[in-house]
């Protein structure tokens, strides 16, 4: 493989990612999100440290789509698109500067940018904070390479952890992986690398205490706490196999798509280069010490996650790591190049399927939400003001990720009419969610909002599944 030919792939196949993806219309959390159109004041709380969250990148992006409302979301895959490329871009460095081969540079780039761990964030809308944290954290370990011997270092590289860290949380992990990766590649010593360290925990001291000082709220999400010691392992196992498998996991997972043959297809497909990749190595590659550096490295960086909960999108926090290790299990490979490559085009193809297959789902999903928007607007015949949205839910609907909603959530209840009435109206919208199993709760509900006499709803959405209803007091 020609040394930077994924540069030049990444190159020619970006164009072609943003005119997929700008297609990609809003469902589920997309609307939700402080990356959606938001029409408070720039100078909001939102900027500052608020529940479990501390984005303010987010929220002025947000509020930018609020005054441009019509930006909204071909601008977000746009800017999700570009950072990707951008982030494979500096992969590339960084693993040449590494003195990672050419081929290995390569590979490991192709293998992060078409990564089946990449969907729940190239393909959403709100995958903006996942995106530009990887973006400062490899580029926060690139100045550190690239700046080693002056004094600039010390400045730079905390600075750019500390920007991963406020675009989302986990980035803040990368103040510890940058020196860990550094000594792991005997770039720097045992001395440098503690004082670095040390570096690392007063940037991540900074952060938190600036969190602690400024924060609006001390609420932490219940979904954060309560997992279990079976939950983490599963989230591991799971954080792996989107990793490091590139299956059709629509067809393995999504019941209403499910396909054994081609879930079984694009498993073989990638087993060839797993195979090569962890079982071709000499020995001396598991024993040197760059193996277990890196991965504890990979460890440290998806920590937060595994401590937390592990979806789809959280995939992407740890994926350069993966590549990074990929690229150095190659140079330790015992196979000839031409083997090596060959089961990596195999392993590409099993990625493109699942890509493809996951774009297709993900556009099916926005295009549902849009038909059910249009179908209330029809028949609400006219733009109140104040509207109530009751969300009939049916947990045997069958739902995968984003990809794959139930059509409540394509709804959003009650967001996506918001989204294509252009936020004209309704003005105030209140969401209600009731069980599909309890009849009375919705009767009851349905009369207080129609019926009491102050309530001030001059119309109801009532949306299930399967129905949408339109009510008047």
């Amino acid at each position: 493989m020609k040394s930077g030919i994924s540069l030049v792939i990444i190159s020619l196949c970006t164009p072609f990612l943003l005119m997929a993806t700008i297609t990609i219309l809003p469902t589920f959390d997309d609307f939700t999100t402080l990356q959606s159109p938001q029409f408070t004041p720039l100078l909001h709380e939102l900027l500052l440290p608020n529940d479990s969250f501390w984005r303010p990148f987010d929220y002025l992006f947000g509020c930018l789509l609020g005054r441009h409302i019509w930006l909204f979301p071909a601008l977000n895959h746009i800017v999700i698109t570009l950072g990707h490329a951008a982030n494979a871009v500096l992969l590339w460095a960084v693993c040449r500067e590494f003195k990672l081969s050419h081929t290995a540079a390569d590979i490991a780039t192709l293998f992060f940018f078409f990564s089946t761990a990449t969907l729940g964030t190239t393909l959403a809308v709100d995958g903006l904070n996942q995106t530009f944290s990887q973006l400062w954290g490899l580029a926060a370990l690139h100045v550190y390479m690239k700046t080693r011997q002056k004094p600039l270092k010390h400045v730079l590289w905390p600075l750019f952890v500390m920007m991963a860290a406020l675009s989302k949380e986990n980035g803040l992990a990368w103040a510890m992986v940058i020196p860990l990766l550094a000594f792991t590649f005997s770039i720097t010593g045992k001395k440098t690398a503690l004082r670095d360290t040390g570096i690392g925990l007063l940037t991540a001291l900074a952060y938190l205490t600036a969190r602690l000082l400024l924060a609006v709220t001390a609420d932490i999400n219940s979904e954060y706490t309560e997992a279990t010691l079976a939950s983490h392992l599963k989230d591991l196992l799971q954080l792996l196999a989107f990793t490091f498998l590139p299956i059709d996991y629509m067809s393995l997972l999504y019941a209403p798509s499910r396909n054994w043959l081609l879930a079984a297809a694009t498993l073989l497909l990638a087993l060839p280069f797993v195979g090569v990749m962890f079982f071709g190595n000499t020995t001396t590659g598991f024993r040197n010490k760059i193996f277990w550096g890196l991965l504890a490295a990979f460890l440290i960086i998806v920590s937060p996650h595994l401590l937390t909960l592990v979806s789809i999108m959280h995939n992407y926090a740890g994926l350069s790591l993966a590549a990074i290790i990929t690229a150095f299990l190659i140079d330790s490979n015992r196979f000839h190049g031409r083997t090596v490559i060959t089961a990596f085009l195999l392993f590409t193809l099993s990625a493109a399927v699942a890509d493809v297959h996951h774009f297709m789902y993900a556009r099916q999903s926005g295009f549902l939400g849009r038909q059910m928007a249009s179908q209330v607007i029809d028949l609400t015949k006219g733009e109140p003001e104040n509207v109530a949205c009751i969300t009939v839910c049916d947990d045997a609907t069958p739902k995968y990720s984003s990809f794959g909603v139930r059509p409540v959530d394509c709804f959003a209840w009650g967001e996506s009419v918001r989204y294509y009435t252009g936020y004209r109206w309704p003005r105030t919208l209140e969401n209600f969610n009731v069980d599909k199993q309890d009849s009375l709760a919705l009767r009851r509900l349905t009369d207080s909002l129609l019926h009491h006499p102050q309530s001030k709803v001059e119309c109801l959405w009532i949306v299930s599944d399967h129905s949408i209803e339109v009510l008047r007091p």
